[in-house]
């Protein structure tokens, strides 16, 4: 037998029900207040701020997949440009998959309208232990520029790909001081793709 009779476990529960509503709908005017082009990303209206995507950068050592999500953040913003961050994942010819942290943003201030607009986004490897110990390999870091052209984001590598992995794909773990030099500079044109779009393997992509 319950030690709470049914009343006050229901009145409970629709007072939880309620806080997370309010909870809910002042986090979605803060976006509308101050990010609006957050809901906006690629010309099309999302229900919650942000945009995922996925493309594929063709180099010479085959097709590398990424896929990434983004949503406006406070963080990070310089002149109070748009700024965003959110996680990757990248898949390599080898089927090797690495977990990328993303950040970046806009060099303009914008409305709703991101059509157009110039875009960098700074892309690294972040381990689930990264908090409980000082240091770790960051490695893959690659570098995107580019610009909004809707529906899609259309980038280029600057040769970070190819300074992150060797020509046979791998990445290269040596000393930072011999990286290796930008062999090839990419293009990726990523499209937009739903969350189902996280779900595969890298694995399923290297067949």
């Amino acid at each position: 037998m319950s030690l709470f009779p049914k009343k006050l476990r229901a009145g409970c529960l629709l007072q939880s029900l309620v806080g997370l509503a309010i909870a809910g709908a002042l986090y979605m005017l803060t976006f509308a207040l101050f990010a609006p082009w957050g809901f906006f990303l690629g010309g099309t209206f999302h229900l919650f701020p942000g945009w995922q995507g996925t493309g594929r950068l063709h180099a010479s050592s085959g097709d590398f997949v990424l896929y990434f999500w983004i949503s406006p953040t406070s963080s990070g913003r310089t002149y109070n440009y748009p700024a965003v961050d959110g996680w990757g994942r990248l898949c390599t010819p080898r089927g090797e998959e690495f977990k990328l942290r993303v950040t970046g943003g806009m060099h303009e201030r914008t409305g709703i309208d991101t059509n157009g607009k110039t875009m960098h986004l700074s892309l690294h490897q972040r381990p689930w232990y990264y908090g409980l110990t000082g240091t770790w390999d960051s490695r893959p870091r690659l570098e995107l520029r580019g610009r909004w052209q809707n529906p899609d984001l259309v980038m280029e590598d600057e040769g970070s790909l190819s300074r992150a992995f060797l020509p046979d794909g791998k990445l290269y773990q040596g000393p930072p001081r011999n990286q290796p030099a930008v062999r090839e500079k990419l293009q990726v044109v990523l499209h937009e793709t739903g969350w189902l779009g996280f779900a595969g393997g890298c694995r399923a992509e290297a067949k």
